[in-house]
């Protein structure tokens, strides 16, 4: 006999109407009063749930029997409990192929920012990694082109591959990255695969003749830049203590006013107090920034870390932004808050993570001496490094690390109902806070589940007002139109 229970689920209101997000398949929908009824008479009850659909089931043609075909279509109601998680465990079992390298040109960096993670994350750490002006080793040619045929080959069957080059400050090794956009597009056009770049940089060297260059091989640009002069030279300075935002500024400016096909995204590491944060996004959208992404700095330092009672007035900046993009996107015009288009589209897109970002999965890191790590903020950690350029992955490695991530396999995420899209947060966040890379953050849980609230009230008050705007928000992240398939 068939068993039936209600899904895992989180009612909300917005707009004065109702709906539900189910945890499992990050999906919204609106819930009428008779899906309420369902779910307030039979959540927690899979017995009288599996009697009531056997009664109903006598009469096909009713109208019950359809109202219930509609909450199993939905899965609202879902039909003997874990064969979704067993559909979740094959699709993990099959090989993921390799989508996005990250290549760390150079370990060297030409700022000493007082909050930069580099050391910070064990002792185990390779020895030589590390910031200052020509300190740390720079990625040859030779390793640059053998990371290239590696992506290639990895790819599998995908006929798009990323290149991303990341540093220390990889413009440190420019030359390098010149010569390796060139191969990797030669060695796509030959395999019959399409190359993208991106590049994140300190904004010290953007010359003309590097701008220029970028902005011609149609490479996305992130510039890390904390906001208005004052808050960013708090921390981001040179290594003899002077301030940076002066000497950036122009070079930026640079950056934004040529003529360019890929907008320019400013990453933002969010230190000490937060509430500059407002201020901070119109500066840099003011600037010409198409969008503007925030990250609370990573660290176990209390002089940079922000404590409890940051994290939450972090959350007040977050609030007074979404809504000004709410009103904004009302309006129909854009605003830049990366966080929360991203959190938007994730739900629209109906995403479900078993783990929390690529990492291992689609993505690895090269560090300069052709190893491959996990992402680029564990490039250099010992006990994370996944093989090498020469031999490839160790598929062994690889696959215990993705058994050992999943979020079914921490206690702390099985029953959280933001599972499906945090699965446990940044890896590297968990080993600076946590103490573990495979351990959930659990310092950072109650601000993501009244974050993700919070885009869950946005996403349902947005869908009603203009449901096409989502969808165009999905475009902006390559991903096809849904037509709001989810509510």
């Amino acid at each position: 006999m068939e068993t039936y229970r209600i899904a895992d689920h989180r009612g909300f209101e917005a707009g004065g109407r109702h709906f539900l997000y189910l945890s499992r398949d990050n999906a919204v929908f609106e819930a009428d009063r008779e899906t309420r009824d369902w779910i307030r008479r039979y959540a927690g009850d899979a017995a009288g749930l599996t009697r009531a659909v056997a009664s109903r089931r006598q009469a096909p043609a009713s109208e019950a029997w359809a109202q219930l075909e509609a909450l199993l279509a939905r899965r609202i109601i879902l039909r003997e409990a874990g064969v979704e998680d067993a559909a979740r465990a094959a699709a993990r079992s099959r090989e993921v192929p390799l989508q996005t390298l990250v290549l760390h040109v150079t370990d060297a960096c030409n700022l000493g920012c007082a909050y930069c993670y580099h050391g910070q994350s064990s002792p185990a750490r390779v020895a030589g990694t590390g910031c200052g002006p020509g300190k740390g080793a720079a990625m040859s040619a030779a390793t640059a082109r053998r990371a290239v045929d590696f992506l290639i080959a990895a790819s599998g069957t995908c006929d798009k591959v990323v290149l991303v080059f990341f540093g220390g400050e990889p413009l440190l090794n420019f030359p390098l990255i010149s010569e390796t956009v060139a191969y990797a597009r030669k060695r796509a056009a030959d395999t019959g695969k399409r190359v993208s770049f991106a590049v994140t940089t300190n904004g010290t060297l953007l010359t003309p003749r590097t701008v220029a260059f970028l902005h011609a091989q149609d490479i996305g640009v992130t510039v890390s830049m904390d906001g208005i002069e004052a808050v960013h030279d708090r921390f981001r300075r040179f290594p003899d203590g002077s301030p940076s935002y002066r000497a950036i500024l122009p070079r930026v400016r640079t950056l934004l006013e040529a003529p360019r096909k890929k907008p320019v995204v400013a990453r933002v590491t969010v230190a000490g107090e937060p509430e500059h944060v407002p201020e901070t996004l119109d500066h840099l959208l003011a600037m010409g920034f198409s969008e503007t992404g925030f990250a609370p700095v990573t660290t176990d330092d209390p002089a940079f870390q922000l404590d409890a009672r940051g994290m939450v007035r972090l959350l007040a900046q977050f609030h007074l932004l979404s809504e000004r993009f709410l009103e904004t996107a009302l309006r129909g015009d854009f605003l830049g808050f990366t966080n929360l288009v991203d959190l938007l589209v994730v739900l629209h897109e109906g995403e479900v993570k078993t783990h929390p970002c690529g990492a291992g999965l689609g993505l690895f890191s090269v560090s300069p001496e052709g190893r491959l790590y996990l992402c680029q903020r564990l490039t250099g950690e010992a006990e994370w490094c996944m093989g090498d350029l020469e031999g490839g992955l160790d598929h062994g490695k690889v696959a215990r690390f993705r058994a050992m991530t999943g979020v079914e396999r921490k206690a702390d995420c099985r029953a959280c109902w933001v599972r499906a899209v945090c699965a446990g947060g940044c890896y590297h966040e968990a080993l600076i806070r946590e103490g573990s890379l495979t351990a959930p953050n659990r310092h950072y849980c109650e601000w993501i589940k009244t974050w993700t609230a919070m885009g869950l009230d946005v996403y349902a008050r947005l869908f009603m007002a203009c449901p096409d705007y989502l969808d165009k928000l999905s475009l902006l992240r390559g991903h096809a139109p849904l037509h709001s398939r989810s509510i």
